[in-house]
């Protein structure tokens, strides 16, 4: 089996949809696999996939933030307004109109920050794709160069095999001209005097 050197992938999207595929640099098995393989292709859309989720993540904080921050503006302006207007206090209207400015100065900001997120999930997404598209090809290098390595090793399994078969048929051979060999001489000479040569000839 052998890799197509620049093959290009493309996965289908109703499939791929249906796939749910994983933020992968968030992926525990992908990260012990690819960590410490990844070609310079995988090293650049990791670092800008982490950005991409960074900025997300940095701009839903301001959202949030933002949207904090109004509520408590509308708070005040309720409470100052409920003051002047129910309880018949003296307040700084322009604290009201302060309060209003910054609203709607909030407002625009989370307009902003909302048409930004809105982009992200599909650049996001887009990353994602192109990062398992390298993966998948440093995955079929990695199981091409697997399978050649399997394919030397059967082979010297093979030759190991033989040469194990080849051995087995040897000592066989061996032990059993010991035997015949040991047979003839003690039908000849008696088992009294193959002892004697027994403790002279054999090792202990």
């Amino acid at each position: 089996m052998f890799l197509k050197k620049n093959e290009s992938i493309e996965f289908a999207n109703t499939i791929m949809k249906k796939s749910r595929i994983p933020i992968l640099i968030y992926d525990e098995q992908w990260k012990k696999l690819f960590t410490n393989s990844m070609n310079k292709s995988m090293e650049t859309l990791s670092k800008d996939l982490q950005q991409l989720l960074t900025e997300e993540k940095e701009l839903e904080h301001r959202l949030k933030s933002s949207q904090g921050r109004k509520r408590i503006l509308m708070n005040k302006i309720i409470h100052l307004s409920d003051r002047l207007n129910s309880k018949g206090e003296e307040v700084e209207i322009s604290d009201i109109e302060d309060a209003k400015d910054e609203i709607a100065k909030i407002n625009e900001e989370i307009d902003e920050i909302r048409e930004n997120l809105e982009l992200y999930p599909k650049k996001i997404e887009s990353t994602n794709m192109e990062l398992l598209k390298e993966t998948a090809k440093v995955a079929y290098s990695e199981i091409n160069n697997t399978q050649t390595r399997l394919s030397d090793i059967e082979e010297e399994i093979n030759i190991l095999r033989e040469k194990l078969g080849q051995y087995r048929d040897e000592k066989e051979a061996l032990e059993e001209k010991a035997q015949v060999l040991y047979s003839l001489l003690h039908s000849i000479i008696g088992p009294e005097e193959i002892e004697k040569l027994d403790v002279k000839f054999f090792q202990k």
